[in-house]
């Protein structure tokens, strides 16, 4: 939706600006067009007017003209050569007879005067123009009349250029309109009168009015013309840019197989082709970021560094650390030091290899990971649970048992492990320098839990748990658990209370087991109290009761020699 709404107001932008600058064109262009035009119109119009006055005063005989002036009102309209005339200027006159007059004036050039001699019959029978003009026959002009001097120069410029009854002059009145005037000759080529032709500013105004409604109709259609170019034209510039906004969206959200259709792009198939070569790039350049990731990945405990950084490896800093509780389990090979010596070092690397293989991912199955790999042993860590490490220990044991299987059937010997397991509060931070730096755990619960693996040799045990691990067990079944001994172990002020877990063994021995508790927890509280002797008999006791407990046997030799 956000997307459509951004594509939308693209577009509508695009559409806008190319209104802007056609409409900003189209108005100066129209402007300029319709300013020319009206020019051109009323030159035109005013050129028509003067050939007019010019036809209507060659048309007409001089001499006659100025021999209307000895004839009646009566012999007027008998008068065949004046009626001919009349109707002459009747034809002549516009449709607007209120504003648009054609008539002609007798000269007298000796006194200088001027008098209406022919006008047109629609003219002098109309009160309206007569009331307007006060025009009528026989009527003379006075000499302050506004075009009296012009006619009179009119006639001077005629004598001394002799252009005889071409002669013509357009006047000009402000706020009524143009005057024209012909003169008209006699066989002398001597002026004996003038035609007239006024027209007002209305005809004028009028012939501007159906031009300015032309141009309106005119630059109408050419914006709709334009706003349909303009969404055309948007169309044709969005389209390539939504589809190139699309790729972006799709490159962010880390999406590299595809490529853009240069066809979608039109003239823009360039911007196409260029993004795609981009995107080929980025994906030889990613897959060999991934590839660099993979390589690097298997050197580096990422999900520590997880607990460390949150954010990122990349904002891992030197120094950087947690306190945090977590459950630690160390793991190792029952006499991997023979078996080696019978090994080159290529097959040693070989067994290992294979042999982790089969623990590593169990731990990782059980939400822990491996924190360091110290020749045949394992140190991983379980920040979750205690259940899950206790759980990766048996799962560990279950899958090394299956594994032994298939040694045996290659008669190859057979692998044998301790883990041991304690839970606490440590610190895991980065240690080392700027340019090398590493992971590790500083707490003295990393150090007991390694002492509690080392005891799985002294107890003959598979997996031995701490006191601490036990009491913080949820899930897990306690009746596969129970009580080794209370001892003292490297780096601990206070003694250690150490279980057995033996999930692993066969329900048969898992029952002995079950039975042997108690006996074990009061041999013990008798050895504690400085009686061995007593000890040592109920241990004896036991180990003749369930002869594979080995545990037992395990601890008359650790009560004897009291090293505990």
């Amino acid at each position: 939706m956000q997307k459509t709404r951004s594509n939308r107001a693209f577009r509508s932008h695009v559409i806008f600006w190319f209104l802007m600058v056609a409409g900003l064109v189209l108005s100066v262009t129209g402007y300029t067009i319709y300013q020319s035009a009206e020019g051109y119109l009323i030159e035109r119009f005013l050129k028509q007017q003067e050939q007019g006055v010019k036809t209507i005063a060659s048309f007409i005989d001089g001499d006659f003209h100025s021999d209307i002036s000895l004839l009646k009102d009566e012999n007027l309209k008998d008068n065949q050569l004046f009626n001919r005339y009349q109707q002459a200027l009747d034809n002549y006159i516009a449709v607007d007879k209120d504003y648009h007059f054609v008539y002609t004036l007798f000269i007298n050039e000796q006194n200088r005067s001027l008098r209406y001699a022919l006008l047109p019959s629609s003219v002098s029978n109309n009160p309206k123009a007569k009331l307007a003009k006060n025009i009528f026959t026989g009527k003379e002009l006075m000499p302050d009349d506004f075009f009296f001097d012009h006619v009179f120069n009119l006639i001077d410029q005629a004598k001394t250029t002799s252009n005889d009854h071409s002669s013509s002059s357009i006047l000009h009145v402000d706020g009524s309109g143009t005057i024209s005037f012909g003169l008209i000759v006699n066989r002398n080529k001597q002026p004996t009168g003038i035609v007239v032709i006024e027209v007002s500013n209305r005809q004028i105004d009028r012939m501007k009015q159906d031009l300015f409604r032309s141009m309106l109709v005119t630059i109408g259609l050419l914006f709709i013309s334009l706003l349909l170019a303009s969404i055309i034209f948007a169309h044709k510039i969005t389209r390539p840019f939504e589809k190139l906004t699309d790729a972006i969206e799709r490159l962010i959200n880390n999406e590299l197989d595809f490529q853009l259709s240069l066809s979608d792009f039109g003239g823009f198939s360039y911007t196409a082709k260029q993004f795609n070569l981009m995107l080929l790039k980025l994906k030889v350049s990613r897959n060999e970021l991934i590839g660099t990731n993979k390589a690097f990945s298997r050197f580096v405990p990422h999900k520590v560094l997880k607990l460390i950084s949150p954010n990122g490896i990349q904002t891992t800093k030197l120094g950087e650390c947690i306190e945090k509780e977590m459950t630690i389990l160390f793991c190792d090979i029952r006499g991997f030091t023979q078996l080696s010596e019978s090994m080159k070092p290529k097959e040693s690397f070989a067994f290992i290899n294979r042999y982790l293989n089969v623990m590593v991912p169990v731990i990782n199955k059980h939400g822990g990971t491996v924190d360091k790999y110290m020749g045949d042993g394992i140190m991983a860590l379980f920040p979750n649970s205690p259940d899950n490490a206790l759980n990766a220990a048996v799962g560990m044991n279950h899958a090394l048992s299956k594994y032994n299987q298939k040694l045996q059937t290659k008669g190859l010997p057979i692998v044998k492990i301790g883990l041991g397991l304690h839970t606490g509060r440590m610190m895991l931070g980065t240690v080392g320098t700027s340019s090398r730096m590493d992971v590790t755990v500083i707490s003295d619960t990393v150090n007991a839990a390694a002492r509690i693996e080392a005891l799985t040799k002294t107890f003959q045990s598979s997996i031995l748990i701490s006191e601490e691990l036990r009491i913080k067990l949820n899930q897990f079944n306690k009746r596969e658990l129970r009580f080794i001994a209370t001892c003292f172990v490297q780096g601990k002020a206070q003694p250690m209370t150490i279980y057995e877990v033996f999930s692993n063994d066969t329900i048969s021995l898992r029952n002995e087991k079950l039975e042997n508790q108690q006996g074990m927890i009061d041999a013990w509280h008798h050895y504690k109290n400085g009686d061995t002797d007593r000890a040592i008999t109920i241990y004896q006791k036991l180990m003749e009761k369930s002869p594979l407990d080995k545990a037992q046997l395990a601890l008359i030799e650790v009560v004897q020699n009291g090293r505990l």
